[in-house]
């Protein structure tokens, strides 16, 4: 029986390297519940104590989102990038022990925050996307995506807890290692690195996140025995949603030559 979706953020992290946009991927655990061994964004799950977080700026991308709890999720992206990339999006300095509190649960983002004198301001984040879990899943998630930048020495690392590997990769490095069997991407996760190869900079791709479309996308899918996945997004006629996400409307993903890495 398929349950509620539960809320999520997820960050795809930008920097500007020497040949184009680069973003942070970081590989699940095998014994993860939901997607093991995919490469994926940095996220979670938006807890009860994200709704608390004091933040500066992020008004517009919070209307944008239209939820009543959208500040948590502001907060929670916020949060599990720093934990499970490293990545403070925040002004301030972090270090290992307060990464690790904040990934153990000891501590909620607003107290690290208070102790470590962090300002946590959402205009770090640009809201580029929100994903709904297929009602067919026995998991759910209703995940907001984020786009952010960070400076090219920004030091970045997976947690080795969650998440087990971890580099900067083009955009289209990524969708080519997929294409040939050596990293396992989710749908949503392909789909945003499509988007976000179309881009020369990380500010372009800023830029078109504050001015997007980003209607609710509930994936429908049609599997095949061979591992071919068809995708059908908000837009196509197959697709019961009255709205439409920006074209292609339409993907089909070739899990057949996957294998793990």
């Amino acid at each position: 029986m398929s349950e509620e979706a539960r809320p999520a953020a997820t960050v795809a992290v930008l920097r500007d390297g020497k040949d184009g946009v680069e973003v942070f991927l970081v590989k699940r655990n095998a014994k993860t519940a939901f997607f093991p061994h995919a490469h994926v964004f940095p996220g979670g799950r938006v807890d009860a104590a994200d709704a608390s977080v004091p933040m500066l700026g992020g008004e517009s991308d919070r209307e944008r989102m239209g939820c009543v709890d959208a500040a948590a999720y502001q907060a929670a992206a916020i949060r599990e990038t720093y934990e499970e990339a490293g990545l403070l999006l925040a002004e301030g300095t972090g270090d290992p022990a307060s990464r690790e509190s904040l990934h153990s649960g000891r501590e909620t983002l607003a107290e690290v925050a208070g102790r470590k004198g962090w300002t946590l301001n959402a205009e770090r984040l640009v809201y580029w996307s929100w994903w709904i879990t297929p009602v067919v899943e026995p998991r759910r998630y209703s995940a907001r995506f984020f786009v952010a930048v960070v400076p090219p020495d920004m030091a970045a690392k997976h947690d080795e807890v969650e998440t087990v590997d971890s580099e900067w990769i083009r955009p289209v490095d990524a969708l080519a290692k997929f294409d040939q069997g050596r990293i396992y991407l989710a749908p949503p996760t392909h789909r945003t690195l499509v988007e976000l190869a179309a881009f020369a900079s990380a500010e372009e791709v800023l830029q078109a996140g504050r001015t997007r479309p980003t209607p609710a996308i509930m994936p429908k899918l049609e599997g095949s025995h061979q591992g071919r996945l068809d995708v059908f997004l908000p837009g196509h006629p197959e697709h019961p949603s009255e709205e439409q996400v920006e074209p292609p409307f339409f993907f089909t993903l070739d899990y057949s030559r996957f294998r793990s890495s």
